[in-house]
């Protein structure tokens, strides 16, 4: 039969075996092996391991043990066999003590997983999230001011003030202080100060008129750390707060004035450190870097640099290659200028080859003097009229040589028929060519001129551009540029440089000012250069009657010729055919636009953002010049002059770069080693 606990203190509790058959054996658990709490006499021997009544005690009468089931495993000596002995005489309880262990119940099953709780149904699901909505955002439990950023000229306050807070503050300060008390919300600047409630820089109300809310903020000067309290103003014009916020940094909406384009350019294997001016320029060293990484040295490069000037103009290009000079000696380059005693200092007389041909001798005569003393390793000549000192020095002296090309005799002439000096001047070029082991050119149509004209091996001709100025920060002031020259400083100046003729398009041009000078009496034209229909256009202009609007100055120099430029509202150049690149590019940096047409092919104009491409017609010649004349483009070029000098365009010092790569192509014979 089952057994039964009776109520009351477990100590307390009678447990008597039941006169029923003893359960099966089951190995001891922890339960089991504590002392029984029915007292009994200790056994006089340890049990047996079979289940049986110790000798010398009477069997209890009324338990008759039965067979043990077969398959159950012998059990040990256990409380189970102490509680089969008849304890002490006792009053015969009412209701018959549960045994002393409770018997073994037979094996339960694996317990079954419950089956996971149904799911809210939808109602209850709309009641949950109601209870949530209600409940959100939690309530304060105490006050709070907070100032937060939408962007820098946009702050964001926030505040809340309990009904307790307010009511503790009139006990505390008096009713009559706070009575017409005001509800504010005080800014303060804190820029750069440990804040110790005085010593702020500045500081205002916002007038607020709930206990809490928002409210936008405008800010007037970035740059500055902001801190609020919310609080009353009394009436006796104190301020009481009753919470505060951190303090916010409103940073600037805008690029600093202040920054450092330097950086410092570290080569593979530590080979090669320099500093740099502009990081910007970090493609042209991320490619210098990869490139170099086959030529080792371990002393500088000794390069002769020569460039003979034949003409007023070669002043600007000699200050280009002594400023290359000087940015490629921070490269482990030691060049010296050879020539330049000659620049500009006009001709000896006789025909352009046999002064050209004087000049070089002399010029590679102090090359080989120097040479005796300190070898160089190569000669880097700019311009055809180098060449003959650099094939001299190629042939006595075994000097790889770099022949630089700022424009060629076939952007010059054209492309018309080579006679006379054009003639000679081209050959020098194509013997240039070919004797060196690099070419530099500044554009891509001069790189495609001298494969397809000049019959040049496309591998041994590279692009590095010109940089003739620094950029400029602003744009110059064409006012006072027209006041040296005599000009009208109020009135539009339209410029056309090059050659008078044909294949420039300066028919085109006189055509276009005949027409716009007929329509408006406040532009004025000017036409620097020299050719053959210079003086059949000028005639024609003084019988228009407009010799004092349009202006025929010839030839000029450099430092001239870039007054003029600056004195201009735009250039036009509107040519027949190929066109040099290089003044386009000029005016390009002075902030002018470029008018120029199709047939050119000057890839630096891109139509409606620093010029306008138009066609070899009078008519569309016309139409651009109007269109110019309302100077449409002077926001693109202020953004583009912005761009330059942000480092948008390529420096002096990374053309220096690309150099100094070209210098060790052409030591290594103008190719450059298989990586692996």
């Amino acid at each position: 039969m089952p057994f039964r606990r009776f109520p009351g203190r477990r100590g307390d509790d009678k447990k008597t075996p039941e006169p029923q058959q003893p359960p099966a054996a089951k190995p001891p658990t922890a339960r089991a092996e504590e002392p029984t709490r029915t007292p009994a006499p200790p056994p006089a021997d340890p049990p047996a391991a079979a289940p049986s009544p110790k000798a010398g005690s009477e069997p209890a009468p009324a338990v008759t043990p039965k067979p043990a089931t077969p398959a159950a495993p012998e059990a040990p000596a256990s409380i189970a066999e102490t509680a089969a002995e008849p304890a002490p005489a006792k009053p015969v309880a009412t209701h018959p003590a549960p045994p002393a262990v409770a018997p073994a119940p037979e094996p339960e099953p694996a317990p079954v997983p419950e089956p996971p709780p149904p799911l809210p149904s939808p109602e209850r699901l709309r009641d949950i999230l109601w209870d949530i909505g209600t409940r959100f955002p939690p309530p304060f439990t105490s006050e709070l001011m907070a100032i937060g950023i939408v962007h820098p000229r946009l702050g964001y306050l926030t505040w809340h003030v309990g009904e307790q807070a307010v009511e503790d503050l009139k006990s505390r300060v008096g009713h009559d202080r706070f009575h017409h008390a005001a509800l504010v919300v005080r800014v303060y600047d804190v820029t750069d100060v440990i804040w110790n409630g005085f010593n702020h820089h500045a500081m205002f109300d916002v007038p607020v008129h709930a206990l809490h809310g928002t409210h936008y903020l405008p800010i007037e000067r970035l740059e500055r750390a902001l801190m609020a309290e919310v609080g009353f103003r009394l009436s006796d014009d104190s301020f009481q707060a009753l919470a505060r916020s951190p303090a916010r940094w409103f940073d600037r909406n805008r690029p600093s004035g202040r920054f450092a384009l330097g950086g410092l350019y570290v080569g593979r294997d530590y080979q090669r450190v320099f500093p740099i001016e502009n990081v910007m320029d970090a493609p042209v060293y991320e490619r210098l870097n990869y490139e170099l990484q086959d030529y080792r040295r371990s002393e500088p490069l000794k390069v002769a640099l020569v460039h003979v000037g034949i003409g007023p103009d070669d002043g600007r290009l000699d200050r280009l290659v002594d400023r290359l000079a000087e940015k490629c000696s921070k490269m482990a380059v030691r060049a010296e200028h050879f020539g330049r005693e000659h620049v500009g200092d006009g001709a000896d007389g006789g025909s352009i080859d046999e002064t050209v041909e004087r000049r070089c001798a002399r010029v590679f005569a102090a090359l080989d003097r120097r040479h005796r003393v300190s070898a160089f390793d190569m000669v880097h000549c700019h311009e055809w009229y180098s060449v003959p000192a650099g094939l001299t020095a190629a042939q006595t002296l075994g000097l790889p040589v770099l022949l630089t090309l700022h424009s060629t005799e076939e952007e010059r002439s054209h492309g018309r028929a080579r006679e006379g000096d054009s003639a000679v001047i081209f050959e020098w070029e194509k013997r240039g060519i070919r004797a060196a082991a690099l070419v530099a050119v500044p554009h891509a149509s001069t790189w495609h001129q001298l494969v397809s004209v000049y019959g040049a091996d496309a591998e041994k001709v590279v692009i590095i551009p010109d940089v003739f100025e620094d950029p400029q920060s602003s744009l110059p002031d064409a006012g006072d540029a027209r006041r040296r020259l005599h000009l009208n400083p109020d009135w539009p100046v339209v410029l056309f440089a090059g050659e008078v003729s044909h294949a420039s398009g300066a028919d085109l041009f006189i055509a276009a000012v005949n027409h716009i000078a007929r329509n408006r009496g406040d532009v004025q034209f000017v036409i620097v250069g020299d050719g053959p229909l210079k003086g059949e256009l000028e005639g024609g202009i003084h019988q228009a009657g407009l010799g004092d609007r349009v202006r025929f100055l010839g030839p000029v120099g450099g430092d001239f010729f870039e007054q003029v430029m600056i004195a201009s509202d735009f250039v036009a150049l509107p040519a027949r055919t190929w066109h040099d690149e290089g003044l386009a590019q000029y005016a390009i940096s002075l902030g002018k636009p470029v008018l120029t047409t199709h047939q050119a092919h000057i890839h630096c104009i891109q139509h409606g953002q620093n010029g306008l491409l138009t066609y070899d017609n009078p008519g569309s010649i016309i139409w651009g010049v109007q269109e110019l004349l309302s100077n449409p483009l002077s926001g693109n070029m202020l953004r583009w002059l912005a761009r330059q000098r942000s480092g948008h365009t390529q420096s002096v010092e990374s053309v220096a770069a690309e150099y100094y790569l070209a210098y060790e192509k052409t030591v290594a014979g103008g190719s450059t080693p298989r990586h692996g």
